[in-house]
């Protein structure tokens, strides 16, 4: 049903753009889309191409399930019981963005490094446990998983939206992501750290043979 009413909107936006059109996704994504283009049947897919650095473009596919607006109109329409309506979908996604664009998990990038970094050298290294220093990171990342910022420092930061639980829920969504992702890249970075450092110590190990 979501798919028919939606195609029916995109009609009335356009087939095919090809001039620069900010496109925001319902995750707090947002593209700045030199073309797109809708496609199937029913018009539930989109392509669009994004222009790189170096001028060339590239191509992304996008399920219109996952778009909030085009420009200025809204796609997202609320199909199902329990779904969030328009407006309070809009402070859900203004969430997501704010936290997208300005919440700092620097904190999970330097405690992933480190967990994974240093249970690699001492317990893969200096202790010969290999499972051991595989089961901490994973162990650190899980349950980094279940982080997020509180309610009151979201408010703390943003008062204005002290008294409107969509944008907190948002925000706490997206930065929640954002916590979970840095964790794992900067966890693996430290164990492919830690695995060369323990390498190189164990390459430079000299033996030396006793004669009798």
């Amino acid at each position: 049903m979501r798919h028919i009413i939606s195609a029916i909107i995109l009609l009335l936006v356009s087939v095919i753009a090809f001039s620069q059109t900010k496109l925001s996704l319902l995750d707090g994504t947002q593209y700045d889309a030199k073309e797109y283009t809708f496609f199937n049947d029913n018009g539930s897919s989109m392509e669009i191409k994004l222009e790189k650095k170096n001028g060339k473009l590239k191509t992304k596919y996008i399920d219109i399930n996952e778009i909030w607006t085009i420009g200025d109109s809204v796609i997202y329409i609320p199909t199902q019981d329990g779904e969030y309506s328009v407006d309070d979908m809009r402070y859900v996604v203004l969430g997501k963005q704010t936290a997208k664009k300005e919440f700092n998990a620097w904190w999970a990038y330097a405690g992933g490094f480190a967990v994974g970094a240093s249970s690699i050298l001492y317990f893969g290294g200096y202790r010969n446990q290999p499972l051991l220093s595989l089961a901490i990171p994973i162990a650190y990342a899980t349950g980094i998983s279940f982080t997020r910022p509180t309610k009151r420092g979201i408010i703390k930061r943003y008062p204005e939206y002290r008294d409107n639980e969509y944008f907190v829920y948002g925000y706490k969504n997206r930065a929640n992501r954002k916590i979970f992702t840095n964790t794992i890249i900067s966890t693996l970075g430290g164990m492919v750290v830690g695995g060369i450092v323990s390498l190189a110590i164990k390459g430079n190990e000299t033996t030396y043979i006793v004669r009798p």
